[in-house]
């Protein structure tokens, strides 16, 4: 291992969101964690919830982390039935193998349904209801979105728990911790998964201090001392699923940034067993790469692409100054027509990958005269103002994923500039 000469600046990996969220949360969520053993409350001081006892809980159609999460937690809070409206992706079916949970029946397989009363968890737009709710039954709802035209509308007054947070995971548990009803090990480890994922690792603008404190609080009682872990975990299993998360998902799902001296590394990466299919984004990402260099005022952005089967991986290149400082580092030539880089066996970001990067900064690298000026215009007020700015984006069936909004600009010029320099983002929507 080589040593680091004294007075040697070093390369810091900056805290993560995730890791800073816990730790600014330390002391409130040690307590709760505490409380929520107590069980010291009695059940009769939780009636007020009842009138949800014994409904079957179902979130929406496309069914994601959080519907499924949201309805098991809450069938186990106030003593219902789980069920799901669709098949599960391959992140959910990671996560409930990981906390120890079957998959819930679907709607319709569940005894004597047409029976039950229904709460609607994750939604609440009549086109997202699965086949056989019928709008008669819904008791309550629990959920995070907006209330908008075609929301499901009753004849009566029912139970609903709408919030502006990150997650419905997020609602359960304080639902849980606020009265003080105990959260099993497991049930928290489902919920925590599902903030996270539905957070998006804590990078949506979607995320409050609330969802914050949850998931400080929900690491402790599942026990989880790595919460960064279990969120690349996830994306993991996540990214086996491409095509159905946009490009500004997929570039910070598994994000780390790393400072040396007053320089930021970012350095994001995907693990999948189709390539293929991420690689034919390669123009949309790298164009993100370039927004999100803008926007957070990174000095070097990389994004590698990982074969898990082949154990190879892909380097995509944003720009001048990344070509510069990666081929000197890897001693590798980028491809000058896709701006990627081959970098064999290297599937290591921590031990193959940030190193060699890591050392020729130390070294006192310095960009050739043209490497400075792209770097100046990559980081100038225009290419921040071209950037535009992430928002959560509802489709025509109110599923809200994060897409990038370039600018309405006035100037005709500043326009145009604005649309070459962002003219490969493409379009950033899921398919159907």
């Amino acid at each position: 291992m080589d040593t680091i000469p004294p007075g040697m600046p070093q390369l810091i990996r900056r805290k993560s969101l995730i890791e800073e969220s816990i730790i600014a949360n330390e002391e409130q969520a040690t307590q709760l964690a505490k409380d929520s053993k107590k069980n010291d409350v009695e059940s009769k001081q939780f009636q007020y919830d009842m009138q949800l006892n014994g409904c079957v809980f179902v979130g929406h159609t496309n069914t994601d982390l959080d519907s499924i999460a949201a309805a098991i937690g809450a069938a186990h809070l106030f003593g219902g039935i789980a069920a799901r409206a669709s098949d599960i992706n391959t992140e959910t079916e990671w996560v409930l193998k990981k906390w120890g949970f079957t998959v819930p029946k679907p709607f319709l397989d569940i005894k004597d349904v047409q029976d039950k009363d229904v709460c609607l968890v994750d939604f609440n737009q009549r086109s997202q209801l699965t086949k056989g709710v019928d709008e008669k039954k819904i008791k309550g709802i629990i959920d995070h979105h907006a209330l908008r035209d075609g929301a499901v509308a009753t004849d009566f007054p029912i139970y609903i728990d709408v919030r502006p947070w990150g997650s419905v995971a997020t609602i359960l548990s304080h639902t849980y911790l606020r009265n003080r009803v105990p959260l099993p090990k497991n049930v928290a480890g489902l919920l925590l998964s599902a903030i996270l994922s539905d957070t998006l690792n804590m990078n949506s603008p979607t995320c409050t201090p609330t969802d914050k404190l949850m998931v400080a609080t929900l690491a402790k009682i599942a026990a989880v001392e790595d919460v960064d872990s279990l969120a690349r975990e996830q994306f993991k299993a996540k990214s086996r699923m491409f095509f159905r998360y946009t490009i500004p998902e997929i570039l910070r799902g598994d994000l780390k940034r790393f400072s040396i001296r007053d320089l930021c590394l970012a350095f994001g990466v995907c693990e999948t067993a189709d390539t293929e299919t991420v690689l034919s984004k390669r123009e949309e990402i790298i164009a993100e790469m370039k927004a999100m260099k803008a926007e957070d005022q990174d000095t070097y952005v990389f994004f590698a692409v990982i074969d898990v089967a082949k154990l190879t991986s892909t380097l995509l290149i944003p720009g001048l100054p990344e070509k510069e400082l990666a081929e000197k580092a890897f001693e590798v030539k980028m491809d000058e027509k896709t701006w990627t880089m081959n970098l064999g066996n290297r599937v290591s970001r921590k031990k193959t990958m940030v190193p060699p990067l890591d050392k020729l900064l130390k070294s006192g690298f310095q960009l050739s005269a043209a490497g400075v000026a792209a770097q100046k215009k990559a980081l100038s007020k225009e290419a921040q103002e071209a950037a535009g700015k992430l928002k959560l984006v509802y489709d025509k069936n109110c599923v809200g994923e994060i897409r990038r909004i370039l600018p309405t600009l006035k100037k005709a010029a500043v326009a145009v500039k604005a649309m070459n320099a962002f003219k490969k983002l493409g379009k950033f929507g899921r398919k159907k």
